[in-house]
This record gives C-alpha cells, sequence and structure tokens, in this order.
C-alpha cells in the first residue's frame, strides 16, 4: 500500500535482498487493497501509514477483518512510537522506518516465521479439537460402558450408556463405590484382582463381572480395562471399556439348551429301538434326559388305572432328588390342596406344563419346598403332561435356574408328544402281537399259538386233545345280542380253567369253540371218562348274569395224540370232527375214530372241490316262486344256490354251504349269485312286468369290508337294482342294529328293496322295524307250519301281519305247504305267498317256461 512510486521503488530495491523470490502488486486505495486481497492473496502486506483518502490505520482494519493471518507491517517515515504501539496492538507484525529501509527484509522474514508458527498451532489446536469432539462423540454414542475408576473403585467417568446398562446415571455413579454394584458372592475376588493387577501395573482384557441392575436383575458385563498414571508414573487408578453380554450368554446358553433336547429327541428313536418293554422305555427316556439333556435329574410319574394316584414309577440322575420325591408318597388326584406343593399334579390336573424357573424367588414354592430343593441342589424344573388326556407326567430338575423360553418349551413339548407316540406305538405292537396269539374275546391262545404249543407237548408224550363247544351257543348270541355271548365266552374259559387241572393247555381257537391238551390218562375210556365228568360238572353250576341264571351244556370231541395224528394239527382236526359227531349223535362226549378219519378225508376233499366250483361253473341258481295271495300271480322268485359235482350231481346245499361261510368262500359266490340274479331278473321283466328276483346275503358278506363297494360296481355294470331283493336274517340285523341300518340304507340308495327273512325267531322287537331301513317282512315257515294246530301262533302271525301293514310294509309267508295255510294267510291279508305247495325251486329254464307270461 504505497501512493508515491519513488517510495514503492525503494522498498522494492531492498527486497531485494529477500533469501526468496517474490511477486508485488502495489495498491494506494481501499478498492485496490480490497481486490488484491481476494485475487492476489498476499503473503505478507507492506503499508505506508499516511496516505490521502484511506489511512493505514484503516488499511489494518480492513485486512484484520478479511485476512487476519496475513503479515502486516508498516513502512512510513511519520509514525511516533506511540502509533507504532498502538498498531502493533492492533494486530500489526511490525514498522520499519523508511530511512531504515535496510532493516525490512529481516522484520519481513521474522513476521513469516512468526505468522508460519501462528498458523501450524492454530491447525494444531484446531486438530486437537476436532479430535477432543470426535472423541466425546464416539463415548457418548457408544452402547458400551466406557469409564474411568481411581483405586478405590470409585467411579470418576463414565459415558451415558451406562444409564441403559446398570440403570444409573454417571453423576448417581460416581457417588458411590462401584464394587457395591458387583454380586455379592464376586465382589472379594474382583477387589483382590484389581489390587493385584494394581500393584503388576497391568490391565485386562475379557474379564466378566456380574452386576446388579438398578431393577435388581443381574447384568454379565465383558470388561477391558489399563492402567492410569499420574505425571510421576505412579498408577492412579484404571480405564476401559465394557460390554454388556448378558444376552448373548443367555442366548448361547439357550443354544446350548435346545441343542441338548434335540439330542435327547434324536436318543428317544435309539431308545425306542432297545427297549423291549414300556416300562424299559420309560426308563431309558430319563437316562437319556440326564445324560444328553443335561438335567440332574428326571422323573416319570404315571396315573393308575382308575385314574384316582399319580405315582412316581421312573427316575434317573441325582439320588438324592429321587429318594425325596418318593419320600413324598403318591400323590391323590382329587386332592386340590395337595396340587400346591406338588408341580407334577398340577401339571396332571391343569393338564400343561409346570415351570418352577428358579426356587430360590418363586413365589409359588412353599418355604419348606425351597428349603428342600437348596439341599438337594435344584435351582429350576419343568413339569410336563403326557398323553391328550395326559396319563403321566415328566419332572426334569437343573442344577441353575433356567428361563425355558417358548422356543425350548415347543422343544420339551414335541417331546413329550414323542414319548406318547412310542408309548401308544408300543403298546398297539404289543397288542397286535399278544392278538396274534390270544383270543380277544377271552383272552386265551388262539389256534395258532395252541398249536404251536401242542406240538412241542406231543415230543415223546401221550395227549388228550379235546375240542368242546357251547349247546346252542347260537341262539344266546342272537336272543341276548353280541355283547352278552362274548361276555359268556369269557365266563366260560374262565370256567374251564378252573375245572381242568394246571397243566392242561387251554385255548379257544374260534366262535363258541374252546380246545384243551393234557397228559393222557393211560387209556382210551380214562380220557374219554375224565372229560365226560368235567364237562358233567361244568352243566352242574349256573352262569349268573345280572340276578338271571343261565345253564349252559357243553359238547366235547376227544382224540389222543400220537395215535390220532402225528402232527398238532391233525390231532386238533380229529378232535374237531369228533365233536361234530357227537353233536348229530347229541354225545356229551365223542371219541375219534377210523371211522370219522374217513367222514373227515370226505369232508376236505369237499372243501377242496368246492374251492374250484366257481371257476369250473358249477354253480347255478334255482329260483322259487312267489305268488300274490290275492291274484296266484307270480310277482317274484327266491333266487337258491345250487351245487352241479361233476361227480355227484347235485350236492344238498346243507352239506355245502356251511362249508362257503366257514371258509369265506362265501363272498365272491354271493356276488356271483347277485350277478346271476340281477341277468335272470332283466330277462325276466322285458317279458314280465313287475318281477322280482331275492337273493339271500349271508353274514359274512354283510360284514364284508368292501360289500357295499362291490355291490356298487356290480349294480354300475349296466344292471337294474330295482328288480333285486336282498333277504338278511332278522338274527343278522340284530346283531348290530347300527352297522346293520347303515349297510342297508346304503342298498336301498343303490335302488335293492330290502326283506327281513325268519321274522319272528329272534329276540328284536317290532319297533325296531320302525328304525330299520326295511321294505318286507317274510314270516318264518316254523311258525307257519304251526298256525293250524297252535291258536297262539294264528294269533301271532296275525299281530305280526298288521303290524307289518301299520309300518307300511309287504308280508311274506314261506314254507306254505298246506291249502289251510294258504286259506288263513289269505283271510289274515298276507301278501304273498311260498311254498312247495305252489311252486318247487326250478332251474331259471323250467321256470320260465311254467311260470313266465311269454305273451306279456
Amino acid at each position: 500500500m504505497e501512493d508515491s512510486q519513488a517510495d514503492a521503488e525503494l522498498v522494492l530495491r531492498q527486497l531485494r535482498e529477500l533469501p526468496r523470490a517474490f511477486e508485488h502488486l502495489r495498491v494506494a486505495s481501499e478498492s485496490g487493497l480490497r481486490a488484491a486481497l481476494a485475487d492476489f492473496r498476499p503473503d505478507v502486506i507492506l503499508s505506508d501509514f499516511r496516505m490521502p483518502g484511506f489511512s493505514g490505520q484503516q488499511a489494518l482494519e480492513m485486512v484484520m477483518t478479511l485476512a487476519p493471518a496475513v503479515p502486516f507491517l508498516f513502512v512510513s517515515g511519520t509514525i511516533g512510537e506511540e502509533l507504532a504501539i498502538d498498531t502493533l496492538q492492533k494486530g500489526a507484525a511490525d514498522y520499519v522506518l523508511k530511512d531504515n529501509l535496510r532493516r525490512l527484509p529481516n522484520a519481513i522474514e521474522r513476521a513469516l516465521d512468526i505468522a508460519h508458527s501462528r498458523h501450524e498451532r492454530e491447525q494444531i489446536e484446531h486438530a486437537l479439537r476436532d479430535s477432543e469432539e470426535r472423541f466425546r462423540t464416539i463415548v457418548e454414542s457408544s452402547n458400551d460402558w466406557i469409564w474411568e475408576c481411581d483405586l478405590d473403585t470409585r467411579v470418576t467417568y463414565s459415558n451415558s450408556a451406562v444409564q441403559g446398562i446398570l440403570g444409573y446415571t454417571p453423576r448417581e455413579l460416581s457417588t458411590m463405590p462401584s464394587k457395591n454394584l458387583l454380586l455379592a458372592e464376586d465382589r472379594g475376588e474382583v477387589v483382590e484382582k484389581l489390587k493385584l493387577l494394581a500393584e503388576a501395573g497391568q490391565g485386562w482384557q475379557g474379564w466378566h463381572m456380574r452386576w446388579h441392575h438398578r431393577d435388581g436383575s443381574v447384568h454379565v458385563l465383558e470388561s477391558t480395562g489399563s492402567p492410569r498414571f499420574n505425571k510421576h508414573g505412579k498408577i492412579i487408578g484404571f480405564r476401559g471399556i465394557a460390554h454388556d453380554i448378558t444376552e448373548r450368554l443367555n442366548q448361547e446358553a439357550q443354544i446350548r439348551h435346545l441343542a441338548r433336547i434335540h439330542s435327547v429327541l434324536g436318543a428317544l428313536g435309539n431308545a425306542i429301538l432297545r427297549a423291549g418293554s414300556r416300562s424299559q422305555l420309560l426308563q431309558q427316556i430319563c437316562e437319556v434326559a440326564v445324560d444328553k439333556g443335561g438335567f440332574i435329574a428326571a422323573c416319570i410319574s404315571e396315573l393308575a388305572v382308575d385314574g384316582t394316584i399319580l405315582a412316581l414309577t421312573h427316575s434317573f440322575g441325582d439320588l438324592r432328588l429321587a429318594e425325596f420325591v418318593a419320600s413324598l408318597g403318591p400323590m391323590a388326584t382329587d386332592d386340590p390342596a395337595g396340587a400346591a406343593g406338588r408341580p407334577a399334579l398340577r401339571a396332571l390336573q391343569e393338564q400343561k406344563e409346570i415351570i418352577i424357573r428358579n426356587y430360590a424367588d418363586d413365589p409359588q414354592v412353599s418355604t419348606r419346598r425351597r428349603a428342600d430343593m437348596a439341599r438337594i441342589g435344584v435351582g429350576s424344573q419343568i413339569c410336563l403332561p403326557i398323553g391328550n388326556p395326559a396319563w403321566a407326567v415328566m419332572g426334569l430338575y437343573a442344577h441353575e435356574p433356567q428361563n425355558f423360553d417358548d422356543e425350548e418349551l415347543e422343544l420339551l413339548q414335541h417331546l413329550t408328544g414323542e414319548i406318547d407316540y412310542a408309548i401308544e406305538f408300543m403298546a398297539k405292537s404289543e397288542r397286535l402281537e399278544y392278538l396274534a396269539y390270544h383270543n380277544p374275546v377271552s383272552g386265551l391262545y388262539n389256534r395258532v399259538a395252541f398249536l404251536s404249543k401242542l406240538q412241542e407237548l406231543m415230543q415223546g408224550r401221550r395227549f388228550s386233545v379235546a375240542v368242546v363247544d357251547i349247546s346252542d351257543f347260537s341262539a344266546i348270541n342272537e336272543s341276548r345280542g353280541r355283547a352278552f355271548g362274548d361276555l359268556l365266552l369269557h365266563r366260560v374259559g374262565q370256567r374251564l380253567r378252573e375245572l381242568f387241572s394246571v397243566d392242561t393247555l387251554l385255548a379257544h381257537p374260534e366262535a363258541d369253540s374252546f380246545a384243551l391238551a393234557y397228559p393222557s390218562l393211560g387209556d382210551v375210556d380214562a380220557d374219554y371218562s375224565h372229560l365226560e365228568s368235567l364237562i358233567r360238572e361244568f352243566g352242574r353250576r349256573p352262569f349268573v348274569f345280572d340276578g338271571e341264571e343261565v345253564h349252559i351244556d357243553l359238547h366235547g370231541g376227544l382224540a389222543l395224540a400220537p395215535e390220532h395224528g402225528a402232527s398238532a394239527e391233525a390231532v386238533e382236526q380229529n378232535a374237531l370232527s369228533a365233536l361234530f359227531e357227537g353233536r348229530r349223535r347229541d354225545d356229551r362226549v365223542h371219541v375219534f375214530s377210523e371211522e370219522l378219519r374217513g367222514r373227515a378225508t370226505r369232508r376236505l376233499k369237499l372243501e377242496t372241490d368246492l374251492h374250484g366250483a366257481l371257476e369250473n361253473q358249477q354253480f347255478e341258481l334255482h329260483y322259487q316262486p312267489k305268488f300274490d295271495a290275492a291274484t296266484h300271480r307270480v310277482v317274484g322268485a327266491e333266487a337258491l344256490l345250487r351245487w352241479n359235482h361233476p361227480e355227484r350231481g347235485l350236492v344238498p346245499p346243507a352239506e355245502f354251504i356251511p362249508v362257503l361261510e366257514r371258509t369265506h368262500m362265501i363272498v365272491p359266490v354271493g356276488q356271483w349269485i347277485m350277478r346271476e340274479a340281477l341277468r335272470t331278473a332283466r330277462a325276466w321283466r322285458s317279458r314280465q312286468a313287475g318281477m322280482r328276483i331275492a337273493v339271500n346275503v349271508s353274514s359274512r358278506e354283510l360284514r364284508h369290508a368292501r360289500f357295499i363297494a362291490e355291490c356298487t360296481a356290480l349294480l354300475k355294470e349296466d344292471l337294474d337294482a330295482s328288480l333285486l331283493d336282498i333277504e338278511i336274517t332278522e338274527s343278522l340285523l340284530m346283531d348290530d342294529l347300527e352297522q346293520s341300518t347303515r349297510i342297508l340304507q346304503a342298498l336301498r340308495d343303490l335302488g335293492c328293496r330290502i326283506a327281513v327273512d325268519d321274522f319272528g325267531t329272534g329276540y328284536s322287537s317290532l319297533n325296531y322295524l320302525v328304525r330299520l331301513p326295511v321294505d318286507t317282512i317274510k314270516i318264518d315257515q316254523s311258525f307257519v307250519a304251526l298256525m293250524t294246530q297252535s291258536p297262539e301262533t294264528m294269533g301271532l302271525v296275525s299281530n305280526i301281519i298288521n303290524l307289518g301293514h301299520s309300518l307300511s310294509l309287504q308280508i311274506v309267508a314261506e314254507g306254505v305247504e298246506e291249502e289251510e295255510q294258504m286259506k288263513l294267510l289269505r283271510l289274515l291279508r298276507c301278501d304273498v305267498l311260498q311254498g312247495y305247495l305252489m311252486g318247487r325251486p326250478l332251474p331259471e329254464a323250467e321256470f320260465a317256461q311254467r311260470y313266465i307270461d311269454f305273451s306279456a
């Protein structure tokens, strides 16, 4: 800044003495200075003190405002000492008189050095401020507790994160020794370790300390610390950082717990395979829970069969705990007060898990129970019901308090579900194995088991083998129902066990027959007398059911081993043949003979021939006509099965139909009968409208699992179900009324009509007809035969007809063989008549020739 060109030249000449190159710009006004500061950006400013229009002092003020870091030197000849001091105080770096310009280069160098030092210092201070601000921001934004403490563990600095970690503000924390927040059991160890670290002047890393939160909870902090020293190198405390790892530790513990439970689940499969019984499996489950699950003990308490008692049955682990639980004794399930101190009983009563996460502070735990658990070393317990409804409770005990969160509970519930499934599977397996060798009604050995054991007994020894059955059992079963019949069979088995010696092999092969094998007394007569006397003794005492006495008689067939057969099956079959012969002769006991062997051989051949009869087209249907009682017109026919044997000709139905029933061949034969009857009915109906054909359905057919499905498939083959009547005996319907109703309704839905055969011979009430989906009732031929001889029978037939008509049912009388019978039935308004008097069964062609109106 110089208004004199000459003075400026003098200054420039002197500046050539500077040890560095330079550029310069001369200005002499305020605007020029302002522009130079913006554009030229000088490193140093030299200014005259006095200039017209713009003084040096004004220039200094502008520079101090716009570029305070640039050194400003006055070069003037008129400045006095006071003014010089004033300018220096206002920011000038120096002043040089114009008559002493030699001093100018040094003054400039010094000013530049001072400015450079000041600039460096400002940069350092600025960097320090940035660093402090950065540190303060990091510290205050950290989620970890950053702290300093003295040697007495008093906290001298804390960031704000401590409030989120321990619940105390930094100010609150500074007023108390931090050691007081440590768990009491850890405090002494921590203080001692800090003392040793202070003496050694060392810090630490990864130290886990347990702290009390303000809310009373316990938090685990992972701490890293370094020693603090004063300027003399003496340790004065520690500083460091602490990270709350409580959640992480809980998660790790949870993962370990879940992994252990997964291990238990994995080991459960092996336990199921190894266990030979229910008891062994439950014991192994307890062992797996301890060995794989990490629990100190596991107990299983089972519900008694009557549901009144819950008692410990299996345990493993800490013997003190098992002894303690056992000492408490069984739990009465109906005792509401007892459940308060028995978590297992509560779990059973409430049908949900009962959890004691911490025995030390659970308010539901009694003082005595808490003390007992503390003495044994149990910190937590969970009781889990097994089954729905529960049949047992599993108790798992841990040394430490445990959370048992939702995920762990879900796994444990899955575990009990697997246990329940395994026990159920084992029970079913045991049941299947039991049924494979036992009769489910009586609980005695079945035929398979009997023959197997008899074969073993026959090795080198003589045995008597008897087969006995109940006289007229079918009548009892039909009149009283299947449930009564099953109970009677069970009681008969029990009495046979009482009567025969303990070394008797007793079995219940089928239906109402029982098989026995016992050491022979030496000869046939003695064995016969022995069996006969026992059967007589059996019949002397009646069975009592609800105060009613029921007398039962037995028939028996006897065979001797090895005389009557080398194998168990042969001897048993021969005893059965003797039984059949004895029943035919009405003998109480009959002994097998060679004559019977021949009959048995013939029966076996008959059965063999029957197996090929259907395939070889040896069966045929004969048809017995049914007549309208009023018009004598043929309205239908009953299809009757006949067997045209290639050697014997027509075999009597009474000889082969029972064999079809016994061998289950009646099912495919029955389907053939229905198919043939439908074919015939379609052919006849085209020639005589209203012609219907009835077929009989046996019990084995009706109870066959696929009976309805096969009927449905058959009637879809372009056949007309409305041509078909299904005849079912009354006793068969009464055997299982609900199932019969469902089956008959399904048949009616297919278009068939239903007839009740042999009506009046069973135990049923006529009121059942209201419930059953039937269309026709057939009066049994035994009533028809007695009509003309017994007024009571006449009255019964009349009542059947009247009640049937009141229910809109058609009435058919079968077995009409006399003119008088026909007349009476017509007077009683019976709808349809069937019997030898009017027409015998005929082959299809003969029937059509005689009864079908070809002109129709």
